[in-house]
């Protein structure tokens, strides 16, 4: 007993000096925040969680967080395993994101930012899932035309919501087209770059060179190449170019960090329109009668952004957007995405083209359009305490080289602000493809649901 006594007194001291130098950082902050000076309010009715370095507030510090848990029923593809066994449906609860981030204007000119976090925690990850370092970024402003930065940032080109501001969506989650290479070239849609942007009149710009991530450590990765099949290669060395620029017609964005927001709840009145790319030589290989042939990654999008109160800013806001999407990745080239998928096993003799649980194909070479729409009701009462809703709908249609019929998925949903993005519920149905595998390629046989009740909280 002693000596199980003096083993727990020594894992103690151990925990503690392990995590001595959080606690301190914790315990400073706190101290610091309780004497920070600021009468900003958040939708909670607190102050910040934001510290004054200089007497002006132009030097400052400030900290956020926020968690988005799902609980969710989905009717799995055909084949779907768990423990060896058939599993049609599955209903599970996960942690979809969670975010710990600090942000500092140090000077007048340099700003550092830096976060970590974990996505997908559900029922199949390992236990003491690690940490991952997201973004660590220092970023020097020369005037408000052009900044530069550096570092594992999720700065990047192409569209809009290529860098998505994952807590204030309309929609429940992800736009998966926009992230064409997620987790092939990049880590959670980070890269480790180099980037310059600002804003020249109504016109904001940023445009970034990347040393891409190797795909061997992609969970997708295939080290065999297939016949007129281009998968993602280890022999390329080459870096990733892309760019986004977008006309700001009526209200400007701010773009002091890269994501994007899905709405503003009527705080601003904003129509952009914008054109990217993102370019990668040889990024992709096949093989071409029997021979290695290399493929150049060349991605091209077009989109459309509108967030208007229809009346003053307590009112219904209309929100709107729309993309065409043009990608060639080589022949052939489709990957199949199953977000935060329950299932990780598969019967082989059962399986369709989509694979385990929720996959199914959402990019690949050739052209896709994406819509969404939704509509904000005003307060449901006087007092502003119950909150508003905002239902939405979104749509994509595409034609991948690889399908042998479209792809088209749906999905319908309901977001209930009670605190504005810092507290909010949402329901989400989705409906999506299933193709089975035949000779002249993957044809349409089937279509499956999956319904999600979210909760996202915030501080900030």
């Amino acid at each position: 007993m002693v000596e199980l006594n003096r083993m727990s007194l020594t894992n103690n001291v151990c925990y503690f000096v392990k995590y001595k130098s959080v606690f301190n950082w914790i315990f400073a902050l706190t101290m610091f925040h309780i004497t920070a000076q600021d009468k900003v309010t958040t939708a909670w009715g607190n102050q910040p969680l934001k510290w004054n370095l200089s007497e002006s507030g132009n030097h400052w510090m400030a900290f956020h967080t926020y968690g988005q848990f799902w609980s969710r029923f989905t009717e799995n593809n055909p084949g779907s395993l768990v423990s060896e066994e058939p599993q049609t449906t599955t209903f599970d609860i996960s942690v979809r994101r969670f975010r710990l981030g600090l942000q500092a204007q140090l000077t007048d000119r340099l700003f550092v930012y830096s976060q970590l976090g974990i996505n997908n925690l559900n029922y199949l990850s390992p236990r003491g899932t690690p940490t991952d370092l997201l973004d660590a970024y220092a970023e020097y402003t020369f005037s408000e035309e052009i900044a530069i930065g550096a570092g594992k940032t999720a700065w990047t080109g192409l569209s809009r919501y290529s860098a998505p501001n994952t807590s204030k969506l309309l929609t429940h989650d992800l736009l998966l087209s926009a992230l064409p290479t997620a987790d092939e070239t990049n880590d959670l849609i980070r890269k480790l770059s180099v980037y310059t942007k600002g804003k020249i009149g109504s016109l904001d710009y940023r445009m970034v060179f990347s040393k891409p991530f190797s795909p061997t450590n992609s969970p997708n990765f295939e080290t065999e190449l297939t016949e007129d099949v281009a998968k993602f290669t280890d022999k390329n060395t080459g870096n990733i170019y892309s760019g986004y620029v977008k006309w700001e017609f009526m209200d400007e964005e701010s773009n002091k960090i890269p994501f994007s927001d899905g709405t503003y709840l009527g705080g601003k009145n904003v129509f952009t329109l914008g054109l990217g790319a993102e370019l990668q030589n040889n990024a992709l290989a096949s093989l071409q009668n029997g021979e290695t042939r290399f493929h150049d990654l060349r991605l091209l999008a077009v989109d459309a952004f509108l967030d208007m109160p229809l009346q003053d800013r307590t009112s219904a806001v209309l929100t709107f957007y729309a993309a065409y999407f043009n990608y060639d990745f080589g022949p052939n080239y489709i990957r199949n995405t199953g977000v935060n998928n329950p299932i990780a096993d598969i019967d082989i003799e059962q399986v369709s083209f989509n694979g385990p649980g929720n996959a199914f194909p959402v990019v690949g070479t050739g052209d896709s359009f994406h819509t969404q729409l939704g509509y904000l009701f005003p307060y449901l009462d006087k007092a502003r305490k119950l909150g508003r809703l905002q239902p939405y709908f979104s749509f994509q249609y595409s034609n991948f080289e690889s399908l042998s019929d479209p792809m088209a998925y749906y999905d319908i949903g309901v977001n209930w602000y009670l605190k504005e993005h810092l507290s909010k519920f949402s329901i989400n149905l989705r409906n999506r493809p299933i193709y089975s595998s035949l000779p002249q390629g993957a044809v349409l046989e089937d279509r499956k649901w999956s319904a999600v009740v979210q909760y996202i909280i915030r501080l900030e």
